[in-house]
C-alpha cells in the first residue's frame, strides 16, 4: 500500500479520516466520535459510567488498548492502540451499544451519533504526545474545570499517578516518550498539561488541522522544557516550528509574482502532503483557493 510505504519512509506523520479509514494491526488512532448537534451524550454519572463498561469490554474483547481518553457531555476523545486489523468493527460495537442504551433508557429515538466516527492515525511520537495533551485539556477549555486532572471522565490522574496494575488503559507508552523514568516522565506531563492555558486551541471537531498546529505550539512553547529520549530528534520540532514560520510569512504576501516565491509555496504545498493533509486542509492552511493549489503545483514543474 502506497500510503503506508510513504509512513515507513517517515515522509507521513498522521493521517486524518473520517471515511475510508487506513486500518491495519499495529496502529495508534485518536479517534473523535459526538453527539448530533446541540444533543448531550451523557446526562448524568450513571451515562458515563456505562461508556467506560462499554470501552473497557470491547477493549478486551477487539484487542485494542486505551492510551488516553476524555469523555465530554457532548463527545469522545479516545487514543487507542489496534493490534488487529479491526478498527471499524471495535468502534461500531462500541457506538451501537451505546446508543441501544442511551435511547432506552431516555425513551427516544433517532441517533445518538453524528455519523461515522472520526480516525487520525499517528505516526509520530511528538503526535502522540500532542493527541495525549489535547485530551486532557478538554474540560479545562470547554470550562468546565480549572485542572484537567480534576475532572473525572478522562485518563489524566493515571499519567500523574500511573498505576501498577495492568489493565484497559495503558498510559505508559506515552509517558515513556518523554523520559524513561516514570516518575519524572509524570512530572514533564503535569508541567505541560499546567502550561497549555498559555496556548490557544482550535477546535479538532471543526479544523482537520487542529491538532497539527496545536503540536507546533505546543513545542514551541517547551522546547527548553522537555528532556526526551535521545532517540527523538529536536530538529522533529525545529522543522515544524520553521514550516510554521514560512507559513506565516508567505500568508503576508497579497501577490506572489516572482518565480522564487511561487517555488516557496509549492515547497510548502508538498511539506504538508507529506504531512497528511487534504488538499482543502491545504488550501485553508496557506489562505489560497483549489485553483491557486493546482495552478502553484502546475506552473513550477
Amino acid at each position: 500500500m502506497e500510503i503506508l510505504e510513504l509512513v515507513e519512509q517517515g515522509k507521513i506523520k498522521r493521517i486524518f479520516r473520517a471515511r475510508n479509514k487506513i486500518i491495519f494491526a499495529g496502529a495508534v488512532a485518536h479517534i473523535i466520535q459526538r453527539a448530533p448537534g446541540r444533543e448531550l451524550l451523557f446526562l448524568e454519572g450513571k451515562d458515563y459510567l456505562y461508556m467506560l463498561h462499554l470501552i473497557r469490554e470491547t477493549a478486551y474483547k477487539f484487542n485494542f488498548n486505551i492510551w488516553s481518553f476524555v469523555l465530554m457531555p457532548n463527545h469522545i476523545h479516545l487514543l487507542v492502540k489496534f493490534f488487529e486489523a479491526n478498527a471499524s468493527q471495535a468502534m461500531k460495537n462500541l457506538y451501537e451499544r451505546y446508543a441501544d442504551y442511551f435511547n432506552k433508557k431516555y425513551e427516544r429515538k433517532g441517533h445518538v451519533f453524528c455519523g461515522p466516527y472520526r480516525s487520525a492515525l499517528c505516526f509520530d511520537e511528538t503526535y502522540l504526545i500532542s493527541a495525549s495533551i489535547y485530551i486532557h485539556i478538554n474540560p479545562v477549555k470547554a470550562g468546565i474545570i480549572d485542572k484537567p486532572q480534576n475532572y473525572r471522565w478522562s485518563s489524566c490522574r493515571a499519567f500523574l499517578n500511573p498505576p501498577k496494575k495492568k489493565s484497559f488503559l495503558d498510559c505508559y507508552p506515552i509517558l515513556q516518550i518523554l523520559n524513561n523514568n516514570i516518575s519524572k516522565a509524570s512530572q514533564i506531563y503535569k508541567e505541560l498539561l499546567d502550561n497549555t492555558e498559555k496556548i490557544k486551541i482550535r477546535n479538532v471537531l471543526e479544523d482537520p488541522a487542529a491538532l497539527e498546529l496545536f503540536r507546533v505550539k505546543l513545542f514551541r512553547l517547551f522546547s527548553k522544557l522537555l528532556y526526551l529520549k535521545e532517540e527523538i530528534e529536536r530538529k522533529v520540532f525545529i522543522d515544524e516550528i520553521e514550516l510554521d514560520k514560512k507559513i506565516a510569512r508567505l500568508r503576508q504576501k497579497k501577490k506572489l509574482r516572482s518565480i522564487e516565491d511561487m517555488q516557496a509555496r509549492k515547497y510548502l504545498i508538498e511539506q504538508l502532503r507529506s504531512r497528511g493533509f487534504t488538499i482543502r486542509e491545504i488550501i485553508e492552511r496557506l489562505g489560497i483557493s483549489r485553483r491557486t493549489f493546482y495552478y502553484t503545483l502546475n506552473c513550477t514543474k
